[in-house]
């Protein structure tokens, strides 16, 4: 990390300033305050190292310094000040950090590091970029022959012209297509919440200008026109401030966030997919579809999304609610039907059933489920004793039941309407 830092503070021909986090006192950082002529204020005597000339400046090891030293690199990386005083010459703030342990984490479980800290989230919310260096097991073989050689890369021979090109790209990029962008980023923040990844408004802004950039630094780079869904996916994984947390977002869930949100976006705002697609409950969305009258194949793509999204006990409920609300007026795919019926079979057909309960909390189960199955339903019933005893054992029978009534009400199903 330090040494791309160093390779590319050289390139662009900047003055370079290395800090140790971990190591480093305040005065090292701005010199030491001596009173001015006047004596109603304060200068400060600068050594080759301290930051005021600085145009370039790398924090390592930045999660490992103390609180309070932190609240003071602040102001560094946010507004390019140290003790109020602006650094008109500081142009670039980078840091690096190693990855914390995970709470309960073994050195054995994977990347992490004995004494690192998660990143205060305030300070990483000030970074544009929170980049993931691979660890060797991310590399191919080439790329560990090229990491074990070294070498000269040559970069210093095209960045700075390659900045410049970027900054025109940047530039003239069109107003209706970053208007676009800002409105995926809108919408990726609301699914990553959803997802309980929580982004601040700050940084739904900085994602706009991440994308912009990365699109125009791979047009650069390649000189070609490229895809900007592409430049966003690969900003949205770049962009994530919790990457520098103990526990990282899950790439599944940002890909998948990513993938939705830009669908999205490119709809018209009274698109009815795009309401759909909007509501983040899985089993609303599929009767707002309905509603809505999305055609068969496309309720059917939500249907099996809805019966995947729900946790494992709540399915057969929720399969059997489907199958009632849809198996006389909609014509499903067989990807659909499959899964519903799988699922609620047990619930749907009637059967005789014999099990051996053991005396204690099995047989106890039983006897709660039967006085409370004489105020149900058959379906309900059946629910219950189809479940019985494994699906229990992670979610009570009583609350399967009250959340398969939750069910029928949001798809419109009356269940004293449905055969027994």
């Amino acid at each position: 990390k330090t040494l791309v830092a160093e390779r590319v503070a050289a390139a662009l021909g900047l003055e370079f300033r290395h800090y140790n986090a971990s190591l480093l006192s305040y005065d090292d950082l701005v010199g030491i305050p001596v009173p001015d002529e006047s004596g109603r204020a304060l200068r400060f005597v600068g050594t080759p190292a301290t930051v005021w000339e600085a145009e370039f400046v790398l924090l390592d090891e930045i999660s490992r310094c103390r609180p309070d030293l932190q609240n003071k690199l602040f102001p560094l990386v946010h507004e390019r000040k140290v003790a109020g005083v602006p650094l008109p010459r500081l142009q670039h703030r980078w840091a690096a950090m190693n990855p914390p342990l995970a709470d309960g984490g073994d050195l054995l479980d994977g990347p992490g590091y004995l004494g690192a800290e998660p990143l205060d989230a305030a300070l990483a919310d000030r970074f544009p970029f929170v980049v993931r260096v691979p660890g060797w097991d991310e590399l191919d073989t080439a790329e560990r022959r090229s990491l074990v050689l070294g070498g000269a890369s040559g970069a210093e021979l095209v960045l700075p012209g390659l900045v410049e090109q970027c900054r025109g790209l940047v530039d003239a990029f069109e107003d209706g297509e970053r208007g676009r962008i800002a409105d995926y980023a809108v919408v990726v923040v609301e699914q990553l919440r959803s997802a309980k990844v929580v982004l601040s408004p700050r940084r739904a802004a900085t994602l706009v200008r991440n994308i912009v950039s990365v699109h125009a630094a791979r047009i650069a780079l390649t000189g070609v026109e490229c895809d900007t869904e592409e430049s966003a996916s690969v900003a949205l994984g770049a962009s994530l401030p919790q990457t520098a947390d103990a526990t990282a977002p899950s790439v599944v869930v940002v890909q998948g966030s990513h993938r939705q949100a830009w669908e999205l976006s490119q709809l018209a705002q009274d698109d009815a997919w795009r309401q759909v697609l909007e509501q983040p409950d899985p089993v609303k969305r599929v009767a707002l579809a309905d509603g809505l009258e999305i055609d068969d194949a496309g309720l059917a793509k939500l249907v099996t999304q809805a019966l995947g999204a729900v946790p494992a006990p709540r399915r057969p409920g929720l399969a059997t609610a489907l199958y009632l609300r849809f198996h006389m007026t909609r014509d499903l795919t067989a990807a659909a039907w499959e899964p519903v019926v799988g699922l609620a079979r047990g619930v749907l057909e009637a059967r005789v059933v014999e099990r051996r309960l053991r005396v204690g909390a099995e047989l106890d189960g039983w006897r709660e489920i039967v006085a409370f199955a004489t105020s149900t339903h058959p379906l309900e019933r059946r629910l219950m004793v189809d479940g019985y005893p494994d699906r229990w054992n992670a979610q009570g029978a009583k609350t399967a039941v009250r959340t398969f009534r939750r069910d029928l009400r949001t798809l419109g199903v009356r269940l004293e309407e449905a055969a027994a």
